[in-house]
């Protein structure tokens, strides 16, 4: 959903942010109306209530405020937005005034939790930025009582731009993967040149910077981006460095690494093939501007230059790419790394068997299925927005549609465990009227017959079914998926192909399935 339209519903007067929204067409619910409102429809995009401290009056208005969202939510497709409150108490003495901070620490983070429960919702946190530019130059307590305008001009700039980076993210792929350069990047010096003893990467400046900035990879890392380090070094000394410096960061955070004198677009390219992944959604950091236009021409992502010089500039630099950001972090997101680090296990024992069927039944492969399961609706969703390669319609769906299709259809999801570990959920099938409209796998579980068991359990479940494939760009891989398993192309176009169920395929018998129905 494109965002063109904006709804206010606020206990303040919220008609000034006209001045710094313009792009959008606002309206401004009358004042006080908010439980009210949630329990009706509304035409807009996006709502964002804006409340302050003085709605909470009591210990029962969260809980109305969070089952009027349950109410709004079930009936409107509208995005949310959901602020944060900050408010200022008598400092009487300093255990009262600290046991007040901890209450209004403790009720943001009941607002914060909304986020779980509620679906498309995004929080505004305005207690930090009350924090960070203080509450004096924030709120204007006089006109909050002669006018209920609370805000200072300084506060709807700083709400304003916070507001377009979260409808940004509504609609934003977050970034996949972070090629990060070591040298002059994860700490400061060069292993050649300066030895491990002259590397700046200790509690004092700028040594302290650069341990900063890796905390701050560490958080993303521990938020779902995978981190690849790509260094042009002696692998021997990188090495003997991680296990001297002590440092956030450890080689068991990077998912892979190419330590040697090749190019490193050459490498990340390889890396890439190696865990199938595409290049969308990888950026690259180094401080070498030869590395940074070798990588931008040859591997065409983004890239950020870092600088040795002033490495705080190189915090501010993440901090500012919205994209790393996330509206919410899923378990799978969490797992990402040690995901893929499984993942290459696999495929160390694949290369030590002779056959595909040997090593697909040494895996002892299980899938587990569910269907129209709401516990699920975030992770189906995510999976819809970026899976490209393995998706035989590549129809893109928001959680209010996936929510309308579990109604009306059949949304089934596939989690997938083996000897090794659980891979999570991974695959997405949704039937509508006796048709698959959506057939979606993650690449890091293709080629094992998972993808042919899961067809079989949904042509056994449903039926006589029809199917469609539509060509992208990017999901070559699945043009003939349909013939080849079991359905016969009663037309097609020049982008397009239409299938009937003929017969059921062969499928390896050492996959298990099991359906909780």
């Amino acid at each position: 959903m494109h965002i063109n339209s904006i709804a206010f519903l606020s206990n303040t007067i919220t008609k000034p942010f006209d001045r710094f929204l313009k792009s959008y067409t606002l309206t401004h619910y009358p004042l006080d109306t908010i439980i009210a409102t949630l329990y009706s429809t509304v035409q807009e995009d996006l709502l964002i209530i804006l409340l302050d401290h003085s709605f909470f009056g009591d210990e029962q208005s969260f809980t109305h405020l969070k089952n009027a969202l349950h109410i709004f939510r079930a009936k409107n497709n509208a995005k949310i937005i959901i602020n944060t409150v900050d408010a200022e108490f008598n400092h009487i003495f300093t255990p009262y005034h600290l046991n007040k901070e901890f209450s209004l620490v403790s009720l943001n983070a009941q607002i914060a939790s909304l986020q779980k429960e509620i679906a498309d919702l995004g929080i505004l946190d305005f207690y930090s930025l009350c924090k960070e530019h203080g509450r004096k130059n924030l709120i204007n307590e006089k006109n909050g009582y002669l006018f209920q305008t609370p805000f200072t001009k300084l506060a709807m700039e700083l709400l304003s731009a916070k507001i377009e980076e979260l409808i940004s993210l509504f609609g934003t792929p977050r970034i996949k993967a972070i090629a990060v350069d070591a040298d002059n990047t994860l700490w400061g010096g060069i292993i050649g040149e300066d030895g491990i003893s002259g590397i700046q990467l200790d509690n004092n400046y700028p040594g302290i910077i650069y341990k900063k900035f890796q905390n701050y990879l560490l958080e993303l890392k521990n938020s779902g981006i995978i981190l690849i380090l790509l260094s042009k070094n002696d692998e021997s000394a990188l090495q003997e460095l991680f296990s001297k410096k002590e440092m956030p960061l450890s080689l068991d955070d990077f998912v892979a690494s190419a330590v040697n004198w090749s190019s490193k677009s050459e490498n990340l390219s390889a890396i890439l093939e190696e865990l199938s992944l595409t290049k969308t959604g990888i950026i690259f950091l180094d401080d070498s501007s030869a590395e940074i236009e070798e990588m931008r021409q040859r591997m065409g992502i983004s890239c950020y230059k870092m600088n040795p010089a002033n490495p705080l500039e190189n915090i501010k630099t993440l901090q500012e790419i919205t994209a790393l950001k996330a509206l919410h972090v899923s378990d799978e997101d969490v797992k990402k790394t040690a995901l893929y680090k499984v993942e290459k296990e696999r495929q160390t024992l694949s290369a030590t068997l002779q056959s595909k069927d040997d090593f697909i039944a040494s895996l002892g492969i299980k899938i587990d299925v569910t269907c129209n399961n709401l516990h699920h609706i975030e992770r189906l969703t995510q999976l819809t927005n970026k899976t490209n390669q393995f998706n035989l319609t590549t129809k893109r769906y928001e959680l209010s549609q996936i929510k309308e299709l579990m109604k009306n259809g059949y949304v089934y999801d596939f989690s997938v465990s083996d000897k090794f570990g659980d891979m999570g959920l991974v695959g997405v099938v949704i039937i509508k009227e006796n048709e698959i409209d959506t057939f979606l796998l993650s690449c890091r579980v293709l080629g094992r017959g998972i993808e042919e068991c899961v067809l079989d359990f949904i042509t056994r479940k449903h039926p006589n079914l029809e199917a469609r494939y539509y060509k992208t760009e990017k999901n070559s891989l699945v043009e003939y998926f349909y013939e080849n398993n079991g359905f016969e192309c009663c037309s097609k176009s020049e982008n397009s192909k239409h299938y009937k169920f003929a017969k059921f395929a062969d499928i390896n018998k050492s996959i298990r399935i099991e359906y909780e129905s």
